[in-house]
């Protein structure tokens, strides 16, 4: 059997082990000695995920891991020292994935170079964890079934590393009889495990099919090996729709990072056993190796686009492997010149963090000194043995066209401005298309936060549309869209990008146009709409503003046209994390003024709208762990209306002003440069003295359809059939059962087959909703508390209890998004029939709830007072969209076991689902007089 290598490959690589590779070797081993001295301990406990396990309460930041030390974590940032069981139960998941790969980094080096020690400790550990695996509950995880962790990515991650060390450990000559009980008591059950939880395109379900790829392999189970890689969510299907046709993965750069390691394990395994791939989709695989090198930030991070942490630095081990591991398939210029970078001795070394390394689950370090000696095992075993000559590569303005990005760079690439305007990202996806970035050199101007805790409350401003530099309609967050392409050119000194994005709120199109030329740009934003229409841009930067007048305080979530639905109502708009927030006003088509400044770096800024200008200026979340920072939005209101902005980076304008729609800068040279559109062009005029001349930018991509994974649904469609007909006299009734049920680890005959009845009935003009749960386990009420300690959704959700959600037709515009009224209800057994409400969206809507037991349940009625274009008249129908779902769990658990859904379990698990349920899953009823 083998795995990533054959025989005749690991014998080759050897003599490379000894030679040319001899000080990464050498290295390995060093990081090995703590551990052989020690030996490995394998921990009794599972790993467990809370708000404050693992973090700094300082400043949010993550605590090293340190493996030798599982009682006392220290945070990098401040220095102060943490310790509890939150702490001691977080460090576990560092602690076994590190474990994991010390087996493989050992059974690695004892097949290149023999010494007997390595090939103990390699067995220890497997032996150990076929001993304790079984031994791991599977219960209250938070993303998926696992047994040492609490997501089942992290198991696979795990697992993947385990099954490695093994295949090197049985070609080498380990134990029968262990390698046996590993296989029985760790490999077959836990990819078992993994394999009952599929999370389609996610990044995560890479990781699970390089784990049940490799189990497979091991197992000779040839059934799994063909799922894992020609199924729906398998390995060509990802290389197919996952991975884009430029080479990125569609969730973005920290994602790519991620998933494209996966993916390097699938495909070379996948290699290795003779498989049939695509050859166009290797080549894209191939392409994937330098993506993230072509969107690199000045200071060479990748941007924070999406959920990625902030300001990351490529200058560390893990992303010179990628290039090792590139140019050992295939020669790149584009790699050689990032490794040129990556090996550059213009840093001090230091400890670049892989001795601490967590297998393939990232913890990202600060930019370091690096050489081949720094890179990890899988370098040992494929790194090209000599690299080509390694040469620096002249930075270019590159278009990432499926993923939806254009980058221009001017001034040899210290001046970065980029539009990112397409793919939405899916589930790690920020509604922010059209989002505008700006950096020189190491000045962030205009710039993305990425995303901080995933168990933080804060994470709601880092996904608002608020927190980027992109538009937002009506103080709502953008619907998730796909944004298209118009126009692109670049020819050095001078490049546009046009782009479009539509529905982003019901009825309304915005086209943002990006106009670069040697030291400013130009920024364009327009739009059409119904009636009431208003767009906010924000400007994420800390600048003065003159021409701006009546400065006052004010709360811009109250703003808006008669009937919008006020934004502070929303808990993902944003607005609820600004502070210190002050209005002023400007005359339609007067220039704003604005400069900013950051150490010696200056920014210039002129905008103007052609409508009244309403600007704002408040503090909110800067990047996680940063502390707040002031940043200003223009409001700016009309059916449709437009927006023009100027950025100037090295004082090349001196002014701004317009004349007959064109936008004319002067410059401090004493030319002038007269912007504007042109029959689908972009044309600049160049006035200098008595003589002049222009550049038409064009570049007009075809219109075509939307991209893949667009949602079309409209507004007034229904998602579905309609479910019922309720009159006064014709109140309607389902009972819930196994094909309602959405699962954590338990399917539900073995969590007890719960059962639920959910009654609707029309009585005037409220709408009754009863509920009965029935189950087997006692009920298990969550106790009244401000804060849920293990992560941030509302401490209701785990346990029993009910959700009821009511949406519009007219809501379906955005299948992502929540419905318009909903409320978390739980019943209180100590306050006599009384119940805990939480409403939840963008209206209040009166609701009256009464809780009564009954045997093997409870049962709970919920009267909501409906709005008056609600309530049916004579010989009226009206539709109203309707789900209910009811929590349950029993009391031996912190986190709920499952959940009965009114619109159908689906096969769903409830991982990550809270108390929110996407307004396209409701079920449309119809309300009738009669």
């Amino acid at each position: 059997m083998t795995l990533l290598l054959d025989a005749d490959a690991l014998a080759g690589r050897r003599p490379v082990a000894r030679g040319a590779l001899a000080p990464l070797a050498v290295s390995l081993a060093s990081d090995l000695v703590p551990l052989l001295a020690r030996g490995p301990h394998v921990p009794v406990q599972k790993a467990r995920l809370t708000r404050a396990g693992g973090r700094c309460a300082a400043d949010g930041s993550l605590l090293q891991f340190d493996p030798l030390s599982p009682r006392s974590h220290r945070c990098a940032v401040c220095g102060r020292v943490y310790e509890g069981e939150a702490h001691d139960r977080y460090w576990l998941v560092g602690y076994q994935l590190w474990l994991a790969e010390r087996a493989v980094h050992a059974a690695v080096l004892h097949a290149l170079g023999g010494d007997s020690a390595h090939a103990a400790l390699a067995d220890a550990i497997l032996d150990g964890y076929a001993e304790r695996y079984l031994g791991y509950p599977n219960q209250d995880n938070v993303l998926g079934p696992t047994r040492p962790f609490f997501s089942t990515y992290l198991e696979s991650i795990w697992l993947l590393q385990l099954c490695v060390a093994l295949d090197l450990r049985e070609r080498c000559g380990i134990d029968p009889a262990l390698a046996a009980r590993a296989r029985a008591r760790v490999v077959e059950p836990s990819a078992a495990l993994i394999a009952s939880y599929d999370e389609g395109n996610s990044n995560r379900q890479v990781w699970n099919n390089a784990a049940m790829l490799a189990a497979a392999r091991l197992l000779g189970d040839v059934a799994s090996m063909e799922r894992v890689l020609y199924g729906a969510s398998g390995l060509v299907s990802h290389l197919t729709t996952a991975l884009l046709a430029d080479g990125t993965w569609y969730e973005g750069e920290n994602y790519h990072l991620f998933a494209h390691r996966g993916l390097w394990y699938g495909v070379v395994m996948a290699e290795a056993a003779g498989a049939a791939l695509p050859a166009d989709l290797v080549a894209r695989f191939q392409r994937g190796f330098a993506t993230p090198f072509l969107s690199a930030l000045p200071d060479f991070t990748f941007p924070s686009r999406r959920d990625s942490q902030y300001a990351v630095s490529l200058r560390q081990w893990r992303f010179a492997e990628l290039c090792e591991l590139g140019l050992a398939r295939e020669e790149d210029p584009v790699l050689a010149g990032a490794l040129h970078r990556l090996y550059a001795a213009d840093l001090s070394r230091g400890d670049t963090g892989r001795s601490r390394s967590t297998a393939e689950a990232e913890r990202n370090e600060p930019a370091a000194a690096l050489g081949r000696a720094d890179l990890g095992w899988r370098s040992l075993l494929f790194a090209p043995e000599e690299l080509p000559a390694l040469r620096p590569r002249a930075v270019r303005s590159v278009l990432l066209e499926a993923q939806g990005l254009a980058v221009f760079r001017r001034s040899a690439g210290a001046a970065y401005a980029a539009l990112d305007y397409g793919h939405s990202g899916g589930g790690h996806g920020h509604p922010d298309r059209l989002n505008l970035l700006l950096m020189t050199e190491d000045a962030r101007w205009l710039d993305d936060p990425g995303t901080g805790s995933y168990v933080d409350p804060s994470l709601r401003w880092y996904r608002s549309t608020l927190a980027h530099n992109a538009p937002l309609v009506n103080g709502r967050p953008q619907a998730r869209r796909h944004g298209r392409l118009l126009a692109f050119e670049e020819r050095d000194a001078a490049g546009w990008a046009r782009a479009v994005v539509e529905e982003l709120a019901p009825g309304v199109t915005l086209h943002r146009t990006l106009v670069v030329m040697p030291d400013y740009l130009v920024d364009e934003l327009s739009w059409t709409g119904p009636a009431g229409t208003y767009v906010d841009l924000p400007m994420h930067l800390d600048a003065r503003c003159d021409g701006v007048e009546q400065w006052e305080p004010g709360e811009p979530g109250h703003v808006g046209p008669a009937g919008a639905h006020p934004a502070d109502g929303v808990a993902d708009d944003g607005f609820a994390f600004l502070r210190d927030t002050e209005r002023g006003r400007a005359a339609a088509a007067s220039v704003v003024r604005l400069a900013a400044r950051a150490g010696d770096a200056r920014l210039s800024g002129w905008c103007t709208a052609d409508r009244p200008q309403e600007w704002w200026r408040a503090t909110a979340p800067g990047p996680p762990g940063g502390g707040p920072r002031p940043f200003l939005f223009l409001r700016v209101g009309g059916e449709k209306g437009r927006v023009r902005t100027v950025w100037s980076w090295r004082g090349a304008v001196a002014a701004v002003r317009t004349s007959d729609g064109e936008l004319v800068l002067e410059m401090a040279d004493g030319t002038a440069h007269e912007h504007s559109p042109q029959d689908g062009c972009w044309r600049v005029g160049l006035v200098s003295g008595g003589a002049r001349s222009s550049v038409v930018l064009s570049g007009a991509r075809a219109e075509g359809a939307p991209p893949r994974g667009q949602d079309t649904t409209r507004a007034g469609t229904l998602p579905h059939r309609t479910v019922a007909r309720v009159t006064p006299s014709t109140p309607w009734r389902c009972v819930l059962g196994a094909a309602h049920y959405r699962r954590s680890e338990l399917p539900w005959q073995e969590a007890g087959s719960p059962a639920a009845a959910v009654g609707v009935a029309l009585e005037g003009a409220t709408l009754v909703v009863d509920v009965e749960l029935c189950k087997s386990d006692p009920v298990a009420f969550a106790p009244a508390r401000d804060i849920n300690e293990l992560d941030n959704e509302h401490p209701d959700v785990n346990g029993d209890g009910v959700q009821l959600h009511l949406s519009l037709p007219e809501d379906c515009a955005d299948a992502e998004a929540e419905a318009r009224w909903a409320w978390l209800i739980v019943p209180e057994p100590r306050a006599g029939g009384g119940v805990r409400v939480t409403a939840r969206g963008m209206q209040p809507l009166p609701l009256r709830a009464t809780a009564r037991q009954i045997p093997g349940g409870y049962a709970v009625r919920c009267v909501v007072e409906l709005p008056a274009g609600l309530v049916p008249k004579a010989r009226d129908e009206v539709p109203l969209l309707i789900d209910v779902i009811v929590n349950e769990m029993p009391p031996w658990r912190e986190r709920r076991r499952g959940q009965l859904v009114l619109s159908g379990g689906r096969g769903e698990f409830v991982y990550l689902r809270g108390d929110r349920q996407p307004v396209a899953r409701l079920l449309p009823f119809v309300l009738a007089d009669g």
